[in-house]
């Protein structure tokens, strides 16, 4: 027996939440193929609605328009990376993705968005560069517009500040944001933490912007990079937890990545929808239990690293 109409109208919009343009497309055909095949009643109802807007992003996805520079997204999150000019974004897309990407002393020296691929901890995040975004940018100035669009396809959005320059810098590129419909910035990184003066300046940063959260980082003296890694996969709402085939066997190498606050049942979804449907009861290993091994329920709640063994009926 399905569940409620209702519950599933609700998982299905957390499900499309913060999901745009081809990632909602593929979602949508995904949360299709899974509900029931009613004729009549709820379902059927749900059915033509998903239908109805499956044909709506198809409309959107057909129409060009000249003023986006939009990346297409791979990876589980894409998260933009926005700044201004010369802030060290060039520096940190190279250091944590090893892409060969152009970095020089000068403003401008990235002219479009570049897109690297992050692993972080097992979740893969496609960060990609903006260039440099300067005063007036949110009416189109530098090409502003086309700039934002890019970070406004994005699922996450940080601001990166050199610790060497004026926090005017910071301000403009704040400023700018705010007048836009982006959210609101996950953190600020700060950049060039190995030169001197610092930790005063990041000081200074900080009681000055004390509502964002913040990292510190060196690309080139390759400091504190593993804990950016780290903010950057807890900004995106994604959790990993490891199958388990048997109690007695070892755990998959690679995680599923699925999103915080998911069931079991979520889980053994993710895996196969008939797993789902014939799922009576998981063993876990992790933080959401009170014990190694402790038997639990399709409703109960995973915690990131957890380790699960499903057993069906």
């Amino acid at each position: 027996m399905p569940m409620s109409h209702k519950v599933m109208k609700q998982k299905i919009k957390r499900r499309l939440k913060g999901k745009v343009g081809k990632a909602k497309q593929d979602e949508l055909q995904k949360i299709l193929q899974e509900l029931p095949n009613y004729r009549s009643g709820p379902y059927a109802d749900l059915r033509k609605s998903l239908n109805a807007e499956v044909q709506q992003q198809q409309q959107r996805l057909k129409v060009q328009h000249k003023d986006t520079l939009a990346v297409e997204k791979e990876g589980h999150f894409q998260m933009a990376l926005v700044g201004a000019p010369n802030a060290g974004k060039s520096a940190l897309l190279k250091a944590l993705s090893r892409r060969q990407v152009k970095v020089a002393n000068y403003a401008f020296t990235t002219l479009k968005p570049i897109p690297a691929r992050v692993d972080c901890g097992g979740v893969w995040i496609q960060l990609v560069e903006i260039p440099g975004l300067i005063v007036g940018a949110a009416e189109g100035r530098g090409g502003g517009q086309a700039l934002l669009s890019a970070a406004a396809n994005a699922d996450g959005l940080i601001v990166a500040h050199d610790l060497t320059t004026d926090l005017q810098q910071l301000d403009i590129v704040l400023t700018e944001l705010s007048r836009t419909k982006l959210p609101e910035p996950s953190f600020i990184v700060y950049t060039k933490m190995d030169t001197p003066n610092a930790e005063s300046r990041l000081s200074a940063a900080q009681t000055r912007y004390p509502n964002f959260k913040s990292v510190a980082v060196s690309a080139e003296g390759n400091l504190h990079l593993d804990t950016l890694k780290a903010a950057m996969r807890a900004a995106t709402g994604l959790i990993r937890v490891f199958p388990r085939s048997t109690q007695a066997g070892k755990p998959d190498d690679k995680p599923m990545i699925i999103p915080a606050n998911s069931t079991v049942e979520d889980f053994a979804r993710k895996i196969h929808k008939d797993i789902a449907q014939k799922l009576k009861h998981a063993k876990i290993w992790g933080k959401s239990v009170k014990f190694p091994g402790q038997q639990v329920g399709k409703r109960h709640v995973l915690s990131d690293m957890d380790i699960v063994t499903l057993y069906a009926r």
